[in-house]
């Protein structure tokens, strides 16, 4: 990147921005962050998810953001947001900011509060702090809404050519099964996503993530008396055993390809032939392809679970057998543009301070998977560095989080610079 003598005039001064962003951080940010993270938002408390995100709408509408909520149509979850930028029109295409306010901590776990480290100034004034998506990823939200206030009050004329999209869904934690259909239809218009899920070690950049599928066997037998009609029973248990060896036998580790077999249940008593039997499976996968390819063993299997098996007993054949589940979250690949956005946000993030360089593969989804799969360049792990996310041990680093807010300001900044030289109004 170049100095910040050499860039163009147009170009905000890195320094006003990064200095914005460190002005507002410990008045504004992290008191905003607190009450986020104090508000509950377990994914399956529909009214406290509601409320935090209340939080984020009030901010939006002090930044100009446009507020588009989109129910979920069972009624399940809180509304999904979409903030728009005020120059980005329904239609327009647009970057996107993305982020998930849902946590995994309900409230009967007393994990509630932000808790903040003692540091060399006094009681709670160090890096570290404590709470309920802390890290995962309420930090990464406010990341987000304070890079675009810097860039409004120290380029306010920039600010308003930006567009962009800041899309918060409500049900990420349990697999974005309602917010799916709205990164479909956002997808066409979408230039590009930084998500900011979690930061990683040595803050490197999530890249690809692999993709993750369920699945549900559910064997429906026969049941009899074991002792004086065994014969006259069809063992669901027999059979599912058969498709559980069958099932973690797809396991290819040199492809990338896991089957884990996580639940197993069936039986009444020892005595009686059981009639019905499940097992709940979990499958992650490196591309599309694999992801296609696990759902068709696992169909087929439904369809004979017993293969070349010669010596069946005839009884058992006899089962019927029940396949449910499918893809969760489809392979987040490398697409064309994915290193070329991670490269130019990387300029951004050595100039406030942070690592560079791709992390490791992620065996763990995102939302990135979903928009990713719809041929949209994303980038992931923006928030904050922290550990021991989805634990009640979860912490995040305050200065960590004030670098990443930085640097996503000194990108929103280009990225309005761009707009402003394609489209000069």
């Amino acid at each position: 990147m170049p100095a910040d003598d050499d860039e163009p005039p147009s170009s905000p001064p890195r320094e006003s921005l990064h200095r914005a962003v460190a002005e507002a951080f410990e008045a504004e940010q992290f008191p905003l962050l607190r009450r986020l993270v104090d508000q509950p938002s377990h994914t399956a408390a529909k009214d406290d998810v509601e409320a935090a995100a209340c939080i984020l709408d009030a901010k939006a509408q002090e930044l100009g953001l446009v507020v588009e909520r989109t129910p979920d149509p069972s009624g399940r979850f809180a509304d999904h947001r979409v903030y728009r930028s005020p120059a980005t029109a329904p239609e327009d295409r647009s970057l996107a900011l993305v982020g998930h306010v849902d946590t995994v901590f309900p409230r009967s776990m007393g994990f509630l509060q932000l808790r903040r480290d003692d540091g060399p100034e006094g009681p709670q004034t160090g890096d570290a702090i404590h709470g309920p998506g802390v890290l995962d990823m309420k930090s990464g939200l406010s990341s987000i809404l304070f890079a675009l206030q810097a860039l409004r009050r120290v380029e306010p004329a920039l600010y308003e050519r930006l567009r962009a999209r800041f899309v918060c869904v409500s049900d990420e934690e349990v697999g974005s099964p309602s917010s799916a259909p709205l990164f479909a239809a956002l997808a066409p218009r979408l230039s590009a996503a930084l998500v900011f899920e979690s930061g990683r070690h040595e803050d490197r950049i999530v890249t690809c993530r692999k993709g993750s599928g369920s699945f549900e066997f559910v064997v429906h037998g026969h049941s009899a008396h074991a002792g004086n009609e065994h014969d006259k029973g069809i063992n669901a248990i027999a059979v599912l055993a058969r498709i559980v060896l069958a099932a973690e036998a797809m396991t290819d580790y040199e492809r990338g390809v896991t089957v884990n077999v996580g639940i197993v249940e069936g039986g009444t008593a020892k005595n009686t032939v059981p009639d019905r039997a499940r097992c709940v499976i979990d499958s992650r996968f490196l591309t599309v392809a694999d992801a296609h390819d696990v759902v068709a063993r696992m169909e087929a299997l439904a369809a004979d679970p017993f293969g070349d098996e010669a010596d069946v007993p005839e009884r058992l054949r006899g089962a019927r057998v029940e396949l449910h589940g499918g893809i969760a979250r489809p392979p987040m690949e490398v697409i064309a543009g994915t290193q070329a956005l991670r490269r130019r946000y990387e300029g951004h993030a050595a100039a406030a301070g942070l690592k560079v360089g791709e992390a490791p593969l992620q065996g763990g989804g995102s939302d990135a998977n979903l928009l990713a799969a719809h041929g949209v360049p994303c980038i992931d792990g923006l928030g904050p560095h922290g550990q021991y996310f989805h634990n009640p041990r979860e912490w995040s680093s305050l200065g960590s989080l004030l670098r990443r807010t930085q640097a996503l300001a000194c990108f929103l900044a280009e990225e309005a610079r761009d707009v402003a030289q394609e489209s000069p109004r």
